[in-house]
């Protein structure tokens, strides 16, 4: 099925000091083209250095579920593995600007990628794919591949600001921020597979073609449904408590019952969205639609940053997507 590239509706945003980290913001424009992500800025450790592994997308036993390298057995997160995989079935849904994008059928992380699943990685001694492997194709078809040049974060590089940082605090079921491009690419390649397109992550964000406001349905956001606005601990100052384990909002599912595709983390696709820049979308736990309490709320689908891909900041993670079988649902059930 062809899938066509939309184009992303630019967020005005204003600032929160609370929750502003001390890293390079790059601004919200209009994206140009799709094109690979550029080469990255001096970040990480030489190539020489790192493990190379080839781009795998092995069966999972039993259910057609993709295995995964990043998770065991200790890896629980809200009762089940971390790792979780949700199959989205094909079909379409509506673009203001594309008109009716059409997405194939594939599976997606239920969860955020947490810590656990990185230091997973870590311990593997951070693979990446080999030079020149084919990533996935983004939305509009075109191949995106793996570059020599791209430097993932080592283990030091992982840790970021002291207030926001999942990382120290070796909760294994925190979603992971700090988070650049190639790390996060590098990670769901060690995984069996990919980020997702930006088409398919707004498919899933939507319900396909119920093209719903919010994942869950029409229904304004709550802090019962998304963790975001730094209310995630009930206390409206903002602190790393705010950051919440992965899935603790189940009212926020989406229509194949994804967890936190809105709040939590802004997390990376694999589209990029202009010269030097990757997109990633959902909203942080800092905020959805908008940097602080008095902005409008922003449908899920068109909440997006265009970030350089070697950026980190404490709203941004990712999530996994692999590719599903060809006898996999072409359309989703209503």
């Amino acid at each position: 099925m062809h899938r066509a590239f939309a184009l992303v509706t630019p967020l005005v945003l204003s600032t929160v000091v609370a929750c502003q980290a001390p890293v390079a913001e790059q601004p919200h424009r209009a994206p140009a083209p799709v094109a690979p992500p550029a080469a990255p800025t001096a970040l990480g450790v030489p190539v020489e250095e790192r493990v190379t592994i080839p781009i795998e997308s092995a069966k999972g036993p039993g259910d057609g579920e993709p295995a995964d390298r990043s998770c065991d057995a200790r890896l629980s997160c809200q009762g089940e593995s971390c790792c979780k995989k949700l199959l989205v079935p094909g079909g379409s849904y509506r673009d203001e600007i594309a008109g009716s994008v059409a997405v194939e059928a594939f599976y997606l992380d239920k969860y955020e990628l947490t810590v656990g699943r990185v230091r997973a990685w870590v311990k593997a001694g951070r693979p990446v794919p080999a030079d020149g492997a084919v990533l996935g194709y983004d939305s509009g078809k075109r191949p995106v591949l793996w570059q020599k040049a791209f430097k993932v974060q080592s283990e030091s590089k992982l840790k970021g600001w002291e207030r926001y940082d999942t990382w120290q605090l070796d909760e294994d079921d925190l979603p992971k921020n700090f988070l650049d491009w190639y790390t996060a690419a590098a990670v769901c390649s060690f995984a069996g597979g990919r980020l997702p397109t930006d088409a398919e992550w707004r498919y899933a964000a939507v319900g396909g073609d119920e093209d719903r406001a919010f994942p869950w349905g029409a229904e304004e956001q709550t802090p019962e449904r998304a963790v975001y606005n730094c209310l995630g601990d009930g206390d409206k100052s903002c602190s790393i408590h705010d950051i919440l384990p992965v899935g603790s909002r189940p009212l926020g599912a989406g229509r194949w019952g994804h967890m936190d595709l809105a709040g939590s983390m802004f997390e990376w696709t694999l589209d990029a969205g202009g010269p030097g820049e990757t997109v990633n979308r959902g909203g942080g736990f800092c905020y959805i639609g908008g940097m602080d309490r008095r902005a409008k709320h922003v449908r899920t689908k068109d909440n997006a940053r265009h970030d350089a891909p070697s950026v980190v900041s404490h709203m941004v993670g990712a999530r996994c997507a692999f590719d599903a079988p060809s006898d996999s649902p072409a359309v989703a059930a209503r």
